[in-house]
């Protein structure tokens, strides 16, 4: 379990985030308001829709006007790049620049960190060149500092398949090493099967991690992943409130309906 705030990460029904991704100040401390009348129990920012990502003045004064706005509700922040399904493209230099400058703010409780941004599948998996495994190391140490002040989701997300499960296995294996304090997959469907993979694969991961695990299977036919994460492990799940911010997200009011009716067949 982890806990921000008040929520309690691992334990009970999965935890409802909810996405920010107005591209203005204005709008996005709009969104915010409307969030906080809603059962929502983690707020993400998704910086890489914000217009002015690129001036750290600009996200730090949103960032000000955010946290005054949602009154303790833990916030996540999340720069997703092109690459897994976000809107902007950033260098390494500048992604880790934002992030670290965001995590020592104080101003918010989480960060999302794209775990294979620099590196491929193949070259982590597999026998390790010195030169990947020093970049490794190099990230885990960058992870390291981040989590001396904020919770880390450490993702991956795969907007084209479902990796086998071998892969599946590996990539898990190897964000829990990267130190991270929650690690997340999210992944493409092809067919029904797929989603009942992963599902399967979340229930086994869960027993034998010490730390929450968050999956979900995009798409309209993977919906009922983020639905059943507290028969199957997922500790988190990610709900709309307009726009969605990844395929298949269902609506906050019915994601929380249908959380509380499976909530109380566990009791």
């Amino acid at each position: 379990m982890v806990q921000v705030g008040d929520v309690s990460i691992g334990s009970g029904k999965p935890k409802i985030c909810a996405s920010i991704t107005e591209t203005d100040r204005k709008s996005i401390i709009a969104a915010a308001d409307i969030l906080l009348q809603k059962r929502v129990d983690i707020i993400e920012w998704r910086i890489d829709y914000y217009r002015e990502a690129g001036h750290w003045d600009m996200v730090l004064e949103t960032l000000q006007r955010l946290k005054m706005s949602l009154y303790g509700r833990p916030l996540l922040v999340t720069f997703r790049t092109k690459e897994e399904g976000g809107s902007q493209e950033i260098e390494t230099a500048a992604y880790r620049e934002l992030l670290d400058h965001i995590a020592q703010s104080g101003l918010v409780d989480m960060i999302d960190v794209e775990i294979f941004k620099d590196f491929t599948y193949e070259e982590l998996a597999g026998d390790r060149t010195p030169e990947v495994q020093e970049c490794f190391e190099n990230l885990k140490q960058w992870i390291e500092s981040l989590r001396q002040r904020v919770v880390v989701v450490g993702s991956y997300h795969n907007f084209d398949r479902t990796p086998e499960d071998a892969e599946l296995k590996d990539r898990l294996q190897i964000i829990d090493e990267s130190g991270v304090d929650i690690p997340k997959m999210a992944v493409m469907p092809a067919d029904r099967l797929d989603v009942m993979r992963l599902m399967m694969f979340t229930l086994q991961m869960a027993e034998q991690m010490d730390k929450p695990l968050i999956t979900m299977s995009m798409s309209r036919i993977g919906s009922i992943s983020r639905i059943s994460g507290e028969a199957f492990g997922s500790a988190v799940t990610f709900g709309s409130i307009g726009q969605e911010s990844a395929p298949g997200q269902l609506p906050v009011n019915k994601l929380e309906e249908m959380l509380d009716m499976i909530h109380q067949n566990y009791q």
